[in-house]
């Protein structure tokens, strides 16, 4: 080999190595290009999601790393949820039960060593549904603070929450309906029977707050006496004070809030569980707008009425808007092309709220000032139409002729030979729909009066009047992530449909 071979092959060498990493290089400048555009476009999700978990989303700077998702805090908000209502789920505070709560303060050499003030806080929720006032722990629970420890001017301090209950902690727990005619206290159980229940808290207490309509209360069974043990507390708040020269340096939950220096903790709830402490704004997204005559959570059924309104949606545009397009794509008769720009493409240039006067009057008419008048008012979507039209006029003609051979019919041949061959426009039709309909804000509010037959966005608007003005943007993420949700799922699984076709495998030859 002479050195001329040798070094023409040293040079190929070396340029399909530059070659190889010029291309590496492309790909991964791709890959970061593709990573900050996801960024941009994930990153108000995800930091709504995070903030959407703190006791105070309008932290500045927000942090990336919160205690609502560490893994320390929550196996003790779990244990303290544990202690307080027997669910490291739910949390809460119910009758017989004792919670401990450390707090570690530090007193240097010139400071007052006296121990924290610790006090219970009443928390009223606010709520869209009109209810009455409900009991609150600091008028039933006892406090007791001690010293445990002592590391260097750092004391800890454990305080005791304790909740005392009349009855036997081994009653039977029955679930029935509480009924109070004149003085006395009666429930119904599940059987029918009514039965005389003896309160199991002082008679003032019990009179004031037992017997709302919304107050959590459980029916103990003990031998045969029935007793109406409660009431039950989803939080129990608590705030702790130190003198000044002292500082509060730990505690066994972070604080929802510091004032005062570090002199004045406020903790929103010490016996959260996981869904009162990590998931507390979704929770309260459900239970603070329970209705109490029904026990339904509106929230919950403006959930189902996005989703009904949606599915009806969509049916109505995979029927209706499929044979529309077949239609107008492969038959001919009078006036289609005056329907198709009449019908089809005059209507998606006119906005909605030109007919909103004429269109509003109708549906009054009929009745139909709710969740069938909404989808009656969408019936028919003209860009659905012309979506199904212009893929039927993309597929092959051979289809129809193959059929048409064999003895097909134009409705079998619609519906056995094309419609299944039109996968990926309906996918795509159904998605475009359920995303109109699930994100639909004008209509919605415009028909829809009972707060009942709110969608989701109806709701939501709601929340952003009532919870905005007082700064409680947590509960407005938690709302926003949760409608959110189903459309990212859907896109994501049904995503690959946009760009599949069966039509290019259809036909050979």
């Amino acid at each position: 080999m002479t050195a001329i071979q040798t070094e023409r092959r040293a040079a190929a060498s070396n340029h399909d190595a530059w070659l190889t990493r010029r291309r590496w290089a492309r790909a991964g400048w791709l890959y970061v290009f593709m990573l900050v555009m996801s960024f941009f476009f994930l990153g108000p999700f995800l930091m709504g999601l995070l903030s959407s978990m703190k006791d105070n989303p309008n932290e500045y700077p927000p942090k990336v790393i919160i205690p609502q998702l560490t893994a320390q805090y929550v196996s003790r908000a779990y244990n303290l949820g544990i202690q307080g209502g027997n669910s490291g789920w739910n949390g809460g505070l119910t009758p017989g039960r004792e919670v401990n709560f450390d707090v570690s303060v530090r007193s240097p050499a010139d400071a007052p060593k006296d121990a924290p003030v610790v006090s219970l806080f009443p928390y009223q929720p606010v709520s869209l549904v009109a209810i009455a006032r409900q009991a609150q722990a600091k008028d039933y629970a006892q406090l007791k603070t001690v010293q445990v420890s002592q590391t260097g001017d750092t004391r800890v301090y454990r305080t005791t929450v304790t909740y005392p209950s009349l009855t036997a902690q081994t009653g039977e727990v029955i679930r029935a309906k509480l009924a109070t005619p004149d003085a006395d206290v009666r429930a119904t159980l599940p059987s029918g029977e009514t039965v005389k229940v003896t309160l199991d808290t002082p008679a003032a207490q019990a009179k004031q707050y037992e017997l709302s309509e919304s107050q959590r209360v459980e029916l103990v069974k003990a031998g045969e006496n029935y007793y109406l043990r409660g009431p039950l507390f989803e939080r129990t708040p608590m705030q702790v004070d130190v003198q000044r020269g002292q500082s509060i340096v730990n505690s066994t939950l972070p604080p929802s809030d510091k004032q005062n220096f570090d002199r004045s903790f406020a903790f929103r709830n010490i016996t959260p569980g996981i869904l009162g402490y990590t998931f507390n704004n979704y929770r309260r997204a459900f239970n603070e707008t329970m209705d109490p005559k029904s026990g339904r959570s509106l929230f919950f059924s403006w959930v189902l009425n996005s989703f009904l309104y949606a599915f009806l949606r969509v049916a109505a545009a995979v029927i209706f808007c499929s044979l529309a397009g077949y239609a107008l794509a492969r038959f001919d008769f009078p006036g289609k092309n005056l329907i198709f720009l009449g019908a089809v493409l005059f209507v998606q240039m006119v906005p909605s709220q030109v007919n909103l006067v004429s269109n509003y009057v109708l549906l009054k008419d009929l009745g139909l000032l709710n969740i069938w008048g909404l989808w009656f008012n969408g019936l028919v979507a003209a860009g659905g139409v012309f979506l199904m039209k212009q893929f039927f006029e993309g597929m092959p003609k051979e289809l129809e002729e193959s059929a048409s051979i064999d003895g097909a019919g134009p409705f079998t041949t619609f519906w056995k030979v094309m419609l299944p061959q039109a996968g990926p426009a309906l996918i795509a039709l159904a998605i475009t729909q359920f995303q109109g309909a699930w994100n639909d804000f004008f209509w919605p509010l415009v028909l829809l009066r009972q707060n009942t037959d709110f969608t989701l966005t109806v709701g939501l608007s709601s929340f952003s009047q009532l919870y905005g003005g007082q700064g409680d943007y947590g509960l407005i993420l938690a709302g926003a992530i949760l409608s959110a949700i189903p459309v990212i799922i859907i896109f994501i699984i049904f995503q690959r449909y946009f760009v599949d076709t069966g039509s290019d495998s259809a036909v050979k030859g």
